[in-house]
């Protein structure tokens, strides 16, 4: 007997999740306009296209593909002007996961006259996890003292503290396991919000929204994990899953990205119209669709 699934779509700040595509129908990342450009010092301006609604789209391409973006861009989360979060493409020297800058140089953050860019810089020696600092040059450019695709920061409370250097990403594929590409780095002078590899996020239950506040449980491309929360409802159009209100998730049932409700094929709960359809690597979620 043939089951059909949907593919559930999670990609957040906290989690920066994809779904890569799978059989029998589901959902994929905007792909963006690709012609959205940059000002000098890095704002992007781009409209982002329109969502299926005709409203202003948060997301102009993919971070964890890098698509939607022209030549010579990457793609990043950046803050919106209305204080949410999307992505954008951005113009820069180099790309700080690829490393393609020219031999014997690393593409990392600098900072110089309080613009932060990405640039190609001489390479650190601090390995990963090891202990950095920044290392302000004699031209007034600032960098960190980390190798190549690595980026200094601050650990948090709970993992030691002080400045170590950590994995630079765009998707969970580039860390090693167990490690996911979930941590947002806010640096001054850019706009850009690059990621960078930490902890595997939390599981939770879906329907006992048993996060702490004031994150909430959402199907992802590995199981239901905490990320933070959404207000969009019912049918409203969607890019990630914890963009909608928690106890839904954004799904593709062919007629577009949008918030469903989250039910238990064959179980409780039950949806109240429509069906409860499986959401694929998520045992016994599913989301109501017409």
């Amino acid at each position: 007997m043939r089951v059909d699934r949907l593919c559930v779509l999670t990609g957040t700040l906290a989690l920066a999740l994809w779904a890569a595509g799978c059989s029998g129908g589901g959902g994929s990342g905007p792909t963006g306009t690709g012609d959205a450009g940059t000002d000098g010092g890095g704002t992007p301006v781009t409209d982002g296209g329109t969502d299926a609604g005709g409203g202003g789209r948060e997301f102009a391409c993919n971070v964890a593909r890098q698509e939607g973006c022209a030549e010579g861009q990457g793609c990043y989360f950046a803050d919106l002007e209305d204080g949410g979060t999307g992505s954008r493409c951005f113009q820069a020297e180099c790309d700080v996961v690829a490393q393609d800058c020219g031999q014997g140089l690393r593409c990392t953050y600098a900072t110089e006259d309080g613009v932060t860019r990405r640039r190609c810089v001489a390479p650190g020696t601090a390995d990963e996890g090891a202990p950095c600092t920044l290392a302000p040059t004699d031209g007034g450019v600032a960098h960190d003292t980390c190798r190549q695709g690595l980026f200094c920061r601050e650990a948090p409370e709970g993992e030691g503290g002080g400045f170590t250097c950590q994995r630079l990403c765009h998707a969970t594929t580039q860390c090693g396991n167990p490690s996911e590409c979930n941590t947002v780095l806010r640096l001054e002078g850019t706009d850009e919000l690059p990621l960078v590899c930490g902890p595997p996020s939390t599981a939770c239950d879906p329907f006992g929204q048993d996060c702490e506040a004031p994150l909430g449980c959402y199907p992802s491309t590995s199981g239901p994990v905490c990320a933070g929360s959404g207000n969009r409802t019912e049918g409203q159009s969607c890019d990630f899953s914890n963009q909608c209100a928690p106890g839904s998730a954004c799904v593709n049932a062919g007629g577009g990205l949008t918030c469903r409700s989250l039910c238990r094929p064959g179980g409780t709960p039950a949806c109240p119209t429509g069906s409860c359809r499986a959401l694929d690597g998520n045992p016994g979620v599913g989301a109501c669709v017409p």
